[in-house]
Protein backbone atom coordinates (compact mmCIF):
# COMPACT_ATOMS: atom_id res chain seq x y z
CA UNK A 1 0.00 0.00 0.00
CA UNK A 2 2.43 2.11 0.70
CA UNK A 3 4.56 1.88 -2.73
CA UNK A 4 1.26 3.13 -4.27
CA UNK A 5 0.68 5.82 -2.83
CA UNK A 6 4.07 7.05 -3.19
CA UNK A 7 4.17 5.68 -7.02
CA UNK A 8 0.96 8.01 -7.02
CA UNK A 9 2.78 10.85 -5.17
CA UNK A 10 5.74 10.86 -7.89
CA UNK A 11 3.05 10.56 -10.95
CA UNK A 12 1.69 13.85 -9.37
CA UNK A 13 4.61 15.07 -8.99
CA UNK A 14 6.06 14.50 -12.47
CA UNK A 15 2.96 15.26 -13.91
CA UNK A 16 3.90 19.11 -13.12
CA UNK A 17 7.51 19.06 -14.29
CA UNK A 18 5.75 18.35 -18.15
CA UNK A 19 6.14 21.38 -20.04
CA UNK A 20 8.30 23.70 -17.82
CA UNK A 21 11.58 23.37 -19.42
CA UNK A 22 10.83 22.33 -22.93
CA UNK A 23 7.03 23.48 -24.33
CA UNK A 24 5.67 21.39 -26.62
CA UNK A 25 2.80 22.64 -28.83
CA UNK A 26 0.82 21.27 -32.13
CA UNK A 27 -0.53 23.90 -34.21
CA UNK A 28 -3.35 23.20 -36.93
CA UNK A 29 -4.23 24.30 -39.96
CA UNK A 30 -7.33 23.07 -41.90
CA UNK A 31 -8.49 23.97 -45.30
CA UNK A 32 -10.40 21.85 -48.47
CA UNK A 33 -10.20 19.29 -46.22
CA UNK A 34 -6.49 18.51 -45.93
CA UNK A 35 -5.41 18.83 -41.97
CA UNK A 36 -1.77 20.48 -41.62
CA UNK A 37 -0.38 19.54 -38.39
CA UNK A 38 3.12 20.90 -37.61
CA UNK A 39 4.87 20.04 -33.90
CA UNK A 40 6.74 22.92 -32.54
CA UNK A 41 8.93 23.23 -29.51
CA UNK A 42 9.91 26.23 -27.58
CA UNK A 43 12.99 26.24 -25.24
CA UNK A 44 11.22 27.79 -21.92
CA UNK A 45 14.95 28.09 -20.40
CA UNK A 46 17.93 30.10 -19.96
CA UNK A 47 20.39 27.38 -21.07
CA UNK A 48 20.44 25.08 -24.33
CA UNK A 49 18.57 22.07 -24.42
CA UNK A 50 18.74 18.75 -25.97
CA UNK A 51 15.67 16.47 -26.34
CA UNK A 52 14.30 13.44 -28.34
CA UNK A 53 10.75 14.28 -29.78
CA UNK A 54 7.51 12.14 -31.78
CA UNK A 55 4.80 13.31 -33.39
CA UNK A 56 2.37 10.96 -34.06
CA UNK A 57 -0.97 11.20 -35.91
CA UNK A 58 -3.85 8.57 -35.45
CA UNK A 59 -6.62 8.87 -37.63
CA UNK A 60 -9.93 6.50 -37.19
CA UNK A 61 -12.66 6.59 -39.65
CA UNK A 62 -15.57 6.25 -36.95
CA UNK A 63 -18.11 4.28 -39.09
CA UNK A 64 -15.57 1.71 -40.43
CA UNK A 65 -12.94 1.70 -37.44
CA UNK A 66 -9.95 1.78 -39.93
CA UNK A 67 -7.35 3.41 -38.03
CA UNK A 68 -4.25 4.73 -39.60
CA UNK A 69 -1.03 6.09 -37.75
CA UNK A 70 2.50 7.96 -38.84
CA UNK A 71 5.04 8.64 -36.42
CA UNK A 72 7.98 11.24 -36.93
CA UNK A 73 10.57 10.76 -34.87
CA UNK A 74 14.04 13.13 -33.84
CA UNK A 75 16.30 15.03 -31.63
CA UNK A 76 16.76 18.44 -31.25
CA UNK A 77 18.51 21.04 -29.44
CA UNK A 78 17.29 24.59 -28.73
CA UNK A 79 19.21 27.84 -28.23
CA UNK A 80 17.67 29.15 -25.16
CA UNK A 81 14.52 30.99 -25.58
CA UNK A 82 14.47 29.50 -28.99
CA UNK A 83 10.95 28.07 -30.78
CA UNK A 84 11.51 25.57 -33.49
CA UNK A 85 9.28 23.34 -35.90
CA UNK A 86 10.24 20.37 -35.34
CA UNK A 87 7.98 18.27 -38.09
CA UNK A 88 5.45 18.41 -40.61
CA UNK A 89 2.80 16.60 -41.99
CA UNK A 90 -0.60 16.85 -43.98
CA UNK A 91 -3.65 14.73 -44.07
CA UNK A 92 -6.58 14.61 -45.76
CA UNK A 93 -9.93 14.36 -43.18
CA UNK A 94 -13.46 13.55 -43.72
CA UNK A 95 -17.00 13.49 -41.37
CA UNK A 96 -16.37 10.28 -40.76
CA UNK A 97 -12.81 10.71 -39.22
CA UNK A 98 -11.95 11.14 -35.72
CA UNK A 99 -7.87 12.44 -35.72
CA UNK A 100 -5.57 12.14 -32.43
CA UNK A 101 -2.10 14.02 -32.53
CA UNK A 102 0.21 13.97 -29.98
CA UNK A 103 3.34 15.39 -29.06
CA UNK A 104 6.22 14.39 -26.72
CA UNK A 105 9.20 15.38 -25.56
CA UNK A 106 12.08 13.42 -23.67
CA UNK A 107 15.34 13.83 -21.92
CA UNK A 108 18.37 12.11 -22.49
CA UNK A 109 16.87 10.13 -19.70
CA UNK A 110 13.50 9.20 -21.40
CA UNK A 111 11.84 10.93 -19.11
CA UNK A 112 8.78 12.49 -20.63
CA UNK A 113 9.64 16.50 -20.48
CA UNK A 114 7.39 17.92 -22.64
CA UNK A 115 3.64 17.13 -24.69
CA UNK A 116 0.87 18.17 -26.08
CA UNK A 117 -2.44 16.41 -27.27
CA UNK A 118 -5.24 17.60 -29.59
CA UNK A 119 -8.36 15.41 -30.77
CA UNK A 120 -10.28 16.44 -33.82
CA UNK A 121 -13.39 15.03 -35.05
CA UNK A 122 -15.34 16.57 -37.87
CA UNK A 123 -18.84 14.45 -36.69
CA UNK A 124 -18.97 16.54 -33.47
CA UNK A 125 -18.50 19.64 -35.39
CA UNK A 126 -21.92 19.06 -36.57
Amino acid sequence: MLILIVLLISRANYAQLSNTVVKAKIEIDQANGLIKVKGVSENLSGIVQSFSYKLTVIKKNIKSNNISDNAQEGIVTLDPNQTKILSETQLNANSEDEITILLLFYDENKTLIGKDRVVLSQEKKK
